[in-house]
């Protein structure tokens, strides 16, 4: 008997040091509220709210604005994306980001189809998940394992950081999540420079990294066919490419994988959203502010006019707060 009491408060014990060591990690942590992989305000959103989420890489936080797809459309949506996020770690996003909406698109930016194994950002990208049986396979399936420590217990990660936070920090993290303006998107501000020798040339994985990353990509629409949400595969206007037959070889196997996908290579042409390359982009690979806010406009036509998307019923209060957002945006 004493022998099992024992076992059982080792137990207890250990669970509470835990849990203990996981708050003190959460409370270390920085607060992330842009530049991808902002969740607190996604889970803040009304339940089965939202009609499209885009996920992707930094072209995707950097290029979209919601409020502003609103504005032009109607429909509501989130930008869910991470910088250089791999489609293994958007697989396991689109996962967590589905046990709270029901969306009818899931757009893709899928630069990451040549993207490596493992770039750099996996602490923020699987680190800012809430915790879950979806961030728990990403640290294990979709992480580099050196980082699983610290993804577990992100004590581990942020332990110097004590002297930096605040109690006012803290109650922010412990705070209820809250809705903000933003919707996932990032505004960038400033004028590309250096681009008279563009566009530019992305280099291309190999082969059997290429193959690796469709797979999950067909892990990701395979999940869409279940879910009975329309998957849009796209590449942004850019200056930074890739050759021409990589979107065609793009465009094949995405239609393999799934023939209701839509492929959509808007890569060179800035003309349809009224883009100019020289006033719209920030680098060669993003836009800027004024960029977004056209492409956004133009791409909330697309989706209800070609796309065939349409607004949801939204509650009073919904509606108000998105109105809100979009004419903030509009007057900035």
């Amino acid at each position: 008997m004493k022998n099992g009491k024992e076992r059982i408060f080792a137990a207890a014990f250990a669970v509470l040091a835990a849990l203990l060591l996981g708050l003190a990690g959460l409370a270390l942590r920085p607060a992330r509220v842009n530049y991808g992989a902002v969740w607190g305000p996604y889970r803040a959103e009304p339940a089965d709210s939202l009609d499209y989420l885009y996920l992707g890489s930094s072209y995707a936080y950097c290029d979209v604005n919601p409020a502003l797809v609103y504005d032009a459309s109607g429909l509501t949506g989130y930008v869910l994306a991470g910088p250089e996020q791999t489609l293994s770690q958007t697989y396991y996003y689109l996962k967590e980001a589905l046990r709270t909406q029901s969306p009818q698109a899931v757009i893709l930016e899928a630069s990451a189809l040549h993207f490596a194994r493992y770039q750099s950002y996996t602490q923020i990208n699987v680190g800012y998940m809430p915790f879950s049986r979806n961030k728990l396979a990403a640290i294990f399936r979709a992480s580099e394992p050196e980082l699983r420590t610290g993804l577990l217990f992100e004590l581990y990660f942020y332990h110097d950081r004590w002297k930096q936070v605040s109690p006012g920090d803290v109650l922010d993290t412990f705070a209820p999540d809250r809705t903000d303006l933003l919707k996932g998107y990032t505004a960038v501000d400033g004028l590309a420079s250096g681009l008279e020798d563009g566009p530019f040339r992305r280099p291309t994985q190999e082969e059997d990294l290429y193959q690796e990353n469709l797979a999950w990509l067909g892990k990701i629409l395979t999940l869409c066919e279940q879910e009975g949400i329309l998957p849009l595969v796209v590449f942004h206007p850019t200056y930074s490419r890739f050759a021409p037959q990589v979107y065609t070889q793009i465009a094949a196997d995405v239609a393999a994988l799934s023939p209701s996908a839509l492929c959509l290579d808007w890569s060179g042409d800035f003309a349809s959203a009224g883009l100019d390359p020289l006033t719209h982009l920030y680098d060669a690979g993003h836009l800027n502010r004024a960029g977004a806010a056209r492409f956004s406009a133009w791409l909330g036509v697309y989706l209800t006019r070609d796309a065939g998307l349409t607004p949801r019923p939204q509650t009073a209060e919904n509606t108000a707060a998105w109105r809100q957002a979009a004419d903030v945006w509009k007057a900035s």
